[in-house]
C-alpha cells in the first residue's frame, strides 16, 4: 500500500459464512483487512463515548422519529471504525459491511484510489445519480463525482482529512449513517465514487443491524412547524456547497450503463 492504512470488516459475527469468505477474498487480493466488532444494538440502546451525543429534536424534526437502538448500533459501528482509525494514526480507512461481495479488481481499484487522497470515495451505493466522470481508475473503472448522496455505507474510503470531518460532524446524532455520509454538503466532505462499482451486497440482512420494528415517537407541533424552515436551510447548504463546487458538477449526466450488481440499487 503506497500509504498506511486499515481496511475493517465490520460484523457482529465474525464467524458467519460471508465474513470469513469476504475475510479471504479481500486476503487474496492483497488487503490485509481485519475485523472490527459492530455495535450491537439489538439488546437495547447502545452506550455512548465522550464527545457522542444524540439530537433528538433535530431527528423529529427532520425525520419526524429518532434512530432504533439497531440504526444506532450501525451507526455507532462506523463512527467508532473511523476513530479507531484516526486515533491509530492511519492515513487511510476502507470500512466494508459484511454483507459485501467485492468484485474480481476490488484490490487494483483500492489501491489506485489510495493514491488519489481524496476525502471519500464510495465504493459501491444504492442510488444511481447524476456525476461527473473524473477519470480512470483500473479497466474499466472510473473515478466519478456523483452530485447528489449514494445512499449506503456498505463499502467506502476515507482519507485522514475526510475521516476527521466524518468524526467532528457525526459525534452530533441524528439521523442514520449513510444519511450523514448523503449530506456532505453540511461538513464540506468531497465525495466521490467508482463507477462500475467495486463490490455489491448480499440479498440477506447484514449482521450489521440498521432497521428494528419499534414504537415511534410522533414529532410534537413544534417539530412540524419548523421541519421547512429547517428543510429549507438544508437545501440552501447543498445548493451553495454545489456552487462553490461548480466546475466538479458542470458536466454531470446519469450513467447510460448498468454500474453495480446490487439488486436494491435505483
Amino acid at each position: 500500500m503506497p500509504k498506511k492504512c486499515i481496511c475493517w470488516v465490520i460484523s457482529l459475527n465474525p464467524a458467519s459464512e460471508n465474513a470469513q469468505k469476504l475475510m479471504a477474498d479481500l486476503n487474496g487480493q492483497g488487503i490485509d483487512a481485519e475485523i472490527f466488532p459492530a455495535i450491537d444494538g439489538r439488546v437495547g440502546t447502545p452506550a455512548l463515548e465522550g464527545g457522542e451525543q444524540i439530537l433528538g429534536n433535530l431527528a423529529m424534526v427532520r425525520h419526524g422519529k429518532h434512530l432504533t437502538a439497531s440504526e444506532l448500533g450501525c451507526y455507532l459501528s462506523h463512527l467508532r471504525a473511523v476513530k479507531a482509525a484516526y486515533r491509530n494514526g492511519h492515513e487511510y480507512v476502507c470500512v466494508i459491511e459484511d454483507d459485501v461481495v467485492i468484485e474480481n479488481l476490488f484490490g487494483d481499484v483500492y489501491r489506485a484510489v489510495l493514491d488519489k487522497d481524496l476525502d471519500m470515495v464510495r465504493l459501491m451505493s444504492l442510488r444511481i445519480r447524476k456525476r461527473t466522470i473524473i477519470e480512470p481508475l483500473v479497466g474499466e473503472h472510473n473515478l466519478v463525482r456523483p452530485e447528489r448522496g449514494g445512499l449506503g455505507t456498505q463499502a467506502y474510503v476515507l482519507n485522514r482529512v475526510g475521516m476527521k470531518k466524518f468524526i467532528d460532524y457525526a459525534q452530533n446524532i441524528y439521523e442514520p449513517v449513510d444519511k450523514v455520509f448523503d449530506h456532505f454538503f453540511l461538513f464540506d466532505l468531497n465525495v466521490f465514487a467508482v463507477e462500475p462499482h467495486v463490490a455489491y451486497e448480499l440479498v440477506h440482512e447484514t449482521s450489521v443491524v440498521k432497521l428494528a420494528k419499534t414504537v415511534v415517537d410522533k414529532p410534537l407541533l413544534w417539530h412540524r412547524l419548523v421541519f421547512h424552515p429547517v428543510k429549507l436551510w438544508f437545501s440552501l447548504r447543498r445548493h451553495f456547497y454545489r456552487f462553490r463546487h461548480w466546475r466538479d458538477f458542470s458536466q454531470s449526466a446519469m450513467p447510460e450503463h448498468k454500474v453495480g450488481r446490487t439488486e436494491r440499487a435505483r
